[in-house]
């Protein structure tokens, strides 16, 4: 090889490692900015659950596997008898308490006695009720949860304060949801994350 052909030789390699090096640099760079966001926006979740494992409610949901976080401090409950309600030894000391039913394929079987256990509950022992689900709205309404209609297309429904608060579709819209997470969530998980940062945005409880 004579020495033209080197030098060329040795600056094409020179150009090949700078672009590989630049390259290596943009896609850490890249990836770098990426977890930072995603660092950011899931944090939104991370705050929202700690704001309600906070605020020293017994959380626990009835019907459908709840799809949350598992630092969400909640348990699942299958009947509204004293002894599921009161729970085992293990439930932490708490100052209230927060009833999540979950229906979001419209399979849960609940009766009308059902839900005037459930109103009880809201109206005289101040428990927190979330419904996630539509397709037992009109039996709520019936039983005497709502005083006007309701919006076509509701999925969820929360009341506080004795019955005093309450907000129609207040987990219907994932948007509220960060991106970067909501893109990796399944449609059963998305009301429940919508129900956790609602919860910590209009502080409910």
């Amino acid at each position: 090889m004579n020495a033209k052909r080197l030098i060329v030789t040795l600056v094409f390699i020179a150009i090949l490692l700078g672009f590989i090096v630049w390259m290596t640099d943009v896609f850490i760079q890249d990836a770098g900015r990426k977890n930072k966001i995603w660092r950011e926006q899931s944090q939104k979740v991370t705050d929202a659950i700690t704001y309600i494992n906070s605020r020293q409610l017994d959380v626990m949901y009835y019907g459908e596997d709840l799809k949350a976080p598992e630092s969400f401090s909640v348990r699942h409950i299958y009947n509204f008898n004293q002894d599921s309600l009161r729970g085992d030894e293990n439930v932490p000391e708490h100052l209230g308490h927060m009833l999540i039913i979950n229906d979001p394929a419209g399979s849960l079987k609940m009766t009308k006695e059902d839900w005037l256990d459930v109103l009880h509950l809201l109206k005289h022992e101040a428990y927190v009720i979330v419904y996630l689900g539509s397709a037992q709205l009109k039996t709520m309404q019936d039983t005497g949860y709502f005083f006007d209609v309701y919006p076509e297309g509701t999925h969820s429904v929360v009341f506080w304060n004795y019955g005093k608060g309450q907000e129609i579709g207040f987990a219907d819209d994932p948007m509220i949801i960060p991106e970067v997470v909501r893109e990796t969530l399944t449609s059963d998980q998305l009301p429940v994350y919508a129900m956790l940062l609602q919860m910590h945005e209009k502080q409910y409880i």
